[in-house]
């Protein structure tokens, strides 16, 4: 996969300022060299933020508080793009993302308004490493560890902030995280392909069939014991079936099988429409009780009916002494229309105000003493409730008390006859019993029959059985462990190659490390001929150099694949820190004798040329340190981006003075 930074860009907030654009040459070793605080140790986390990041490392305070969007122009095989993302608000990422694709790139000197999502980048980054859709475990919607593989997972292997290029027990960015550690080791026989997509959906169909297959072998075992009970009580069944009349074969202790079977069989297809015990009167018996049964239901309704009609009188009574209560009660709040009418007759003065200068107060007063006498004389119409009521009430209950007494003597004459026919009893008890023995039977039957040569659940166990073979041969977990190793085993190669030229101990540039994906770790020989982990090996100079070497390797590994979804740069900051080597700087004679710290670190720079060199530039690296040409200056590949010292920085000076 052709994917290589061409320039960092970052908006100032001022509009009257111009973008700050960082360049970087393709296929090279490119050097931004610089004192502390000058913004070298922002690149990485602003680049992984540009790339669709969730979370936001870039340093707080000036880079942020003058920065409006950061951006980058990424060189592909065919196209650039531009992918610029708003600067964070608070401790939150941006949603908001401006990205331009293009055969070539011109950085706009003020973005306006996003175009683009956070998912929406994630999607067109996915798209263009070309990483496969599929969860670790096959089902869709997973998470964590077991969610999908991309294009973010891949970041673990391009970038070497401070905290790993010296770091003893983690090699890649990220990783100490769980999810992001797991996800990395699952998906890494993809990423060095030892797994291709074809050998990826068979190992996603595996698991799907493997699961199913359990399924259906858990549901047989449970059938064959069913079948077991079903065998051990067969002789009972058709004990049963002939006390019920119903012709069979005989059997035995010694009857096979398909002997059972057929009995069984005859046994269901002679059922009879009812029992065949020969009782005379069962069908008279049956005839009378069925009558009282009717009986009994209309007898029933209507006390339904009768107990329905009450309740709706007594509502009916309830709600007019109500009524009549509320009517009472505003008459003797309000019974002054009589009084009224003496007052407007004794005095031509207004009772209400006092005034004698109204001309219609008699009249006004008969009115309202009108509606009064209306409402006095409604009242007494609701003094007692009607008397149809009690009378309708008192039908009723006897109604009642008649259908009640009728459906006791109905009861009565139902049992008695019960009683005294025992065996109509007993012959509609049969009756039942039989046909819940015959539907059990049936069933028990059919199960026995499907599964007794493996029947129905054989026919889907067995081409399950063979799609699952098939799928081991794809998958082929053994061929697949060889060709993890085989990988593994020419990357460690190849780290070898490169730690010839890197400062460490003699006798780890004669014997290749082992690298283990497993455990996301390198392990060294030791002298006792036992293998251990990096952690285990002293001296920071030794991690660093194992941590370039992994990367050159891993890089090289990945460009002589067909296909790699890995993007082709790597970021590494501060490789220098365990030396602090004493740098020239200045007028100081071209002929300075370089210490043993910066001759380490020399080695770092052409061990990183020489592997870009060797592959013609299909690999890109970024370099962020304080040490400069004084060190690098005249090998081959190696360029150097911009010096940050004597004031100039990643951020401008006059965007915030």
């Amino acid at each position: 996969m052709q994917f290589q930074i061409r320039k960092l860009i970052v908006w100032p907030k001022s509009e009257k300022y111009a973008p700050r654009e960082v360049e970087f040459a393709l296929g090279k070793v490119n050097v931004i060299t610089g004192s502390s605080r000058t913004g070298k140790s922002a690149i990485i986390p602003i680049i992984d933020y540009c790339l669709a990041s969730s979370d936001c490392f870039i340093p707080i305070d000036t880079i942020r508080d003058y920065a409006s969007w950061y951006g980058v122009i990424i060189q592909t095989e065919s196209e650039q793009l531009l992918i610029s993302r708003k600067v964070p608000l608070n401790s939150s990422a941006s949603n908001d993302f401006y990205m331009v694709r293009g055969n070539s790139m011109v950085v706009p000197p003020v973005i306006r308004e996003p175009n683009e999502t956070l998912e929406g980048v994630k999607n067109i980054l996915n798209s263009m490493s070309q990483v496969p859709y599929f969860s670790a475990n096959g089902e869709e919607n997973s998470i964590g560890y077991q969610a999908h593989l991309g294009f973010r997972d891949l970041m673990a292997l391009v970038f070497q902030n401070q905290d790993i290029i010296a770091n003893q027990n983690i090699l890649f960015y990220k990783t100490h995280a769980h999810d992001h550690r797991e996800r990395l080791r699952n998906w890494f026989p993809y990423i060095l392909g030892a797994e291709n997509l074809e050998i990826l959906i068979a190992r996603q169909r595996l698991l799907i069939v493997e699961k199913r297959l359990n399924q259906l072998r858990k549901e047989l075992e449970r059938a064959k014991n069913v079948s077991s009970s079903w065998m051990a009580n067969m002789l009972g069944h058709i004990k049963v079936a002939k006390e019920y009349g119903i012709q069979c074969s005989n059997v035995s202790n010694a009857s096979t099988t398909d002997e059972l079977i057929f009995a069984a069989r005859q046994i269901l297809e002679n059922i009879p429409e009812y029992s065949q015990t020969k009782v005379a009167d069962i069908g008279v018996a049956n005839e009378e009780i069925l009558k009282l049964e009717v009986e009994e239901g209309r007898l029933s309704s209507e006390i339904g009916i009768v107990k329905k009609r009450l309740h709706d009188i007594e509502r009916l009574k309830s709600g007019f002494s109500d009524y009549r209560a509320s009517i009472g009660t505003r008459v003797e709040r309000l019974h002054i229309s009589q009084w009224l009418q003496d007052v407007a007759e004794g005095t031509h003065k207004c009772p209400t105000c006092g005034s004698s200068e109204h001309p219609n107060t008699a009249k006004e007063i008969e009115k309202i003493s009108k509606v009064f006498r209306e409402l006095e004389n409604k009242s007494k119409t609701m003094e007692e409730i009607p008397s149809s009521f009690a009378r309708e009430e008192e039908r009723l209950k006897s109604n009642l008390e008649d259908l009640l007494a009728a459906k006791t003597k109905l009861q009565n004459r139902f049992d008695l006859l019960r009683s005294k026919d025992k065996k109509t009893q007993e012959e509609f008890q049969n009756h039942k019993q039989m046909f819940i023995f015959l539907g059990h039977l049936k069933a028990s039957t059919e199960t026995f029959e499907r599964i007794s040569d493996g029947g129905e659940f054989q026919k889907s166990i067995t081409p399950l059985e063979n799609e699952y073979q098939k799928l081991l041969k794809i998958v082929d977990r053994k061929e697949l462990q060889k060709r993890i190793d085989a990988s593994t085993k020419q990357i460690s190669q190849l780290m070898l190659e490169r730690l010839k030229s890197l400062d460490v101990e003699d006798k780890y540039r004669k014997i290749a490390p082992s690298f283990c994906i497993k455990n996301l770790s390198v392990s060294v020989l030791s002298n006792d001929g036992h293998w251990h982990f990096l952690a285990e090996v002293g001296s920071a100079s030794n991690w660093v150099a194992f941590h370039i070497a992994l990367m050159c390797a891993l890089q090289e590994y990945f460009l002589d694949l067909k296909i790699s979804c890995v993007p082709n740069f790597v970021i590494f900051d501060q490789p220098s820190q365990v030396y602090f080597p004493k740098l020239k700087h200045g007028n100081e004679p071209e002929d300075i004798d370089l210490s043993e710290d910066a001759v380490a670190v020399r080695s770092m720079f052409q061990t990183l040329a020489t592997s870009i060199s060797l592959r013609k530039g299909a690999w890109q690296c970024i370099v962020l340190d304080h040490a400069d040409k004084t060190i690098y200056g005249d090998i081959a590949d190696v360029h150097e981006v911009e010096e940050w010292r004597k004031g100039k920085k990643l951020i401008p000076q006059e965007w915030y003075q």
